[in-house]
């Protein structure tokens, strides 16, 4: 099982907040796979807070193999 961690890092107005995800795949993702779980996750997660009637900035989305 080959497991990957997702960081975002968003701003809520003059706070920086950094969210995690794990995932776990059976077998490694190709670049395309990775980027379609980056943007689902930013996606899901500005839906989020939105919600709520938070403005988030996404300033980084980073997906990466944990060893």
């Amino acid at each position: 099982m080959i497991e990957y961690l997702q960081e975002l890092r968003v701003k809520d107005g003059n706070n920086i907040r950094v969210i995690n995800s794990h995932v776990f795949k059976e077998k490694h993702m190709t670049e395309d796979e990775l980027e379609v779980k980056k943007n689902e996750f930013s996606k899901n997660i500005q839906e989020i807070y939105s919600s709520e009637g938070i403005k988030l900035e996404i300033i980084e989305n980073s997906i990466t193999e944990v060893n």
